[in-house]
């Protein structure tokens, strides 16, 4: 225990550059987009920065100091963190909670094809500052250029692993987080005024007063102060609570020093009577010149390290979601030896499309961050329903409870904010968002129609058969082992589309039979089974109680257990005669894996059918994933069947027409 607290504090720093990224680099865009979205330097006044300031920095301090460090850290399932996560702990204690799951995890898949291309192109605009004024135009074109290749180049490393990213962007925003606090806390010597900022009346009355041209919609671009705390529970398990919790304190602070550095800097310009077109860009502009080329490279590799982080979560959380059985199976590589090093090829590919396509269509980063927050809200909001329900249930506390409704509340403030920018960019990641919903829900209920129309048969009375077709020789033998993969929790039953498969569309001899269940835990890294043998040696019921982080091919466990079996004289596997080391191999693998299909003789509902139907759409699109199943020495199959077995006479039977002068069956019979 104590050499893995030293480990994990001997981490913090890696754990700097793929815990902190996003949140730190929200000083390069938030005080510009407020200005900018008031009205522009020509709208700028004492009262709109210290206002606004009071805002993000009692965000800070609400949102991710109390809520995000003090209360989301501490509802770890098992030292796991993440939304899905959050969802294992809590899904026992609803089953309405699914609704609120899957729509935070939508939303965090929507935000997180957006946000690469939000904070490079926001550090790529910074380097405006280098140019002369009459290059602005060039400027603009040049910009959106270089995220194009920064984006391509950052999705196409992805396949490579980032094993090491740590190492490499931990060191790179700690000098960031420097810069910024330093940066910022030069401009505040002489200009403690601004400090007025932490009183949060100045922010309540500034909401509402005739100096906020925005009126509440301006919480919209102040909310981008936040974005990253979600990041934060997603990578507990990275570098642990304590790690976590003890870092905060020094981002915090640069962080607020950042945001009050730039705050006394434009107070600054409206007393010098300065050229207000240099605050559109605050932090770049209130850097000496000779700081501005090192602040402008440091700021892309502190904005690369932010999309790598959000890039490594999305990949989290896309096989979670697999695993709850709210996506399709889609292939997932590990180019390392980490477990927590996933990729995903489908999604990388995905997020660099819609990244490129944002990046075209906005073509700055003032029209992006108009479609950018209103999903980071949703899922800051739901996982606050979540995390009521723990605080509830799991862990029952009603101060922290009603705490944490609290918060519900703010960020329903800010996400009714973030809907007065529908029309202007949000529709966008709305309905991207909506979308990911419906697949999620969809492909949920469609597991559970085909599970209501399955029929389960006692495995037990089949023994017989199985028994004779093993030791039919007429058949060739399909595999030393046969392997189905079943649906129904029930360790005495046994799906009747198997049998059929089995003995009667075969038939299908083996060595033996194995029919397995995987059941995902809420305990994230559970690695356990059961099995039933019925007095054979021949037919194995086994269950699968795994983990939602479960990683490896799923016949890497199964492997596991036949081996085990194998040691304690359960299931002696069959042994091949001829190989080439001097061990002897085990037997081969045969993997078979049900797909139902509506045949359209069913009666659905509307929701139903609608289910359904996206359900095999989802499935078409990700196609049978091997390498999710298996290894590259054993063999999956596929095999197809209506929803229903269910035998039914047609209600017309077709008869032979027989032709004049032919005599019928029955008279030649006579005959």
């Amino acid at each position: 225990m104590k050499s893995d607290k030293k480990f994990r504090s001997g981490f913090l720093l890696a754990a700097l550059g793929m815990i902190y990224g996003d949140i730190a680099t929200s000083p390069l865009y938030v005080l510009k987009y407020v200005v900018s979205e008031s009205g522009g330097p020509e709208a700028l006044s004492e009262a709109l920065v210290l206002g606004s300031l009071s805002l993000i920095l009692w965000s800070l301090l609400l949102l991710v100091t109390v809520k995000g460090v003090l209360l989301l850290l501490r509802a770890d399932n098992r030292g796991e963190g993440g939304h899905f996560a959050l969802y294992a702990l809590v899904r026992e204690h609803g089953h309405r909670l699914l609704l609120p799951a899957a729509l935070g995890g939508a939303a965090l898949l929507a935000d997180s094809f957006l946000t690469p291309a939000l904070t490079l192109t926001a550090a790529v605009e910074g380097g405006r500052s280098l140019l002369p004024a009459s290059f602005s135009g060039l400027g603009t074109r040049a910009a959106v250029a270089s995220v194009l290749i920064l984006l391509s180049l950052l999705f196409l490393v992805q396949g490579f692993g980032n094993r090491r990213a740590g190492r490499v962007f931990g060191p790179v925003m700690l000098l960031w987080l420097l810069l910024i606090g330093a940066a910022g806390a030069v401009q505040l010597i002489g200009s403690a005024a601004v400090l007025r900022a932490f009183d949060p009346r100045l922010g309540l009355r500034f909401l509402f007063s005739a100096d906020n041209p925005m009126r509440f919609a301006v919480l919209g671009p102040v909310f981008l102060s936040v974005t990253g705390t979600e990041i934060l529970y997603a990578n507990l398990d990275f570098a642990g609570r304590k790690a976590i919790t003890r870092a905060w304190p020094f981002v915090l602070l640069c962080l607020c020093l950042s945001y009050l550095g730039q705050g006394a800097w434009l107070i600054g310009q409206l007393g010098a009577g300065a050229e207000l077109a240099d605050a559109a860009d605050p932090f770049f502009r209130m850097l000496p010149s000779v700081l501005r080329l090192p602040a402008f490279l440091l700021a892309l590799a502190a904005a690369w390290s932010a999309s790598q982080t959000v890039i490594n979560g999305s990949f989290t959380l896309v096989s979670e979601a697999i695993r709850l059985n709210l996506l399709p199976p889609l292939e997932i590589r590990y180019p390392s030896d980490s477990i927590r090093c996933e990729y995903i090829p489908a999604v990388n590919f995905l997020m660099w499309l819609c990244s490129c396509a944002a990046v075209l269509l906005f073509r700055s980063g003032q029209r992006m961050a108009s479609a950018y927050g209103l999903t980071i809200a949703v899922a800051m909001l739901t996982a606050s329903v979540l995390l009521s329900v723990y605080y509830r249930a799991v862990r029952p506390s009603r101060p922290l409870r009603l705490l944490v409704i609290l918060f519900g509340v703010i960020e329903a403030c800010f996400l009714f904010a973030r809907l007065q920018n529908l029309l202007t960019g949000e529709v966008l990641t709305l309905l991207f968002t909506l979308l990911l919903l419906a697949a999620m829900l969809s492909w949920n209920r469609a597991d559970g129609i085909e599970r209501r129309f399955s029929t389960r048969l006692p495995l037990r009375d089949y023994l017989p058969q199985l028994r004779k077709l093993r030791d039919d020789t007429d058949y060739g033998r399909l595999a030393d082992n046969l392997v189905y993969l079943d649906s129904g929790p029930e360790t005495e039953t046994v799906d009747q589309a198997i049998l059929y498969f089995i003995l009667d569309r075969g038939p299908k001899r083996a060595q033996a039979y194995w029919f397995v269940t995987v059941n995902t835990v809420s305990e994230p890294n559970l690695q356990n089974y059961r099995v039933e043998t019925f007095g054979t040696d021949f037919v194995f019921r086994l269950q699968l109680d795994l983990g939602y982080r479960y990683s490896r091919p799923l016949t890497r466990y199964l492997r596991d257990a036949f081996q085990d079996m194998e040691r304690q004289g359960i299931a002696p596997l069959s042994r091949r005669r001829h190989y080439l080391s001097e061990e002897s191999a085990p037997g081969t693998f045969h993997y078979c894996i049900l797909r139902r299909r509506a045949d359209g003789s069913e009666e659905f509902s509307i929701r139903e059918l609608w289910a359904l139907r996206m359900h095999n759409l989802l499935q078409d699109l990700a196609g049978l994933r091997e390498e999710w199943y298996t290894e590259e020495d054993t063999d999956v199959e596929v095999e197809r069947i209506p929803l229903s077995l269910a035998d039914e006479a047609p209600a017309v039977r077709i008869r032979r027409l027989i032709r004049e002068g032919e005599p019928s069956a029955s008279e030649e019979i006579r005959d």
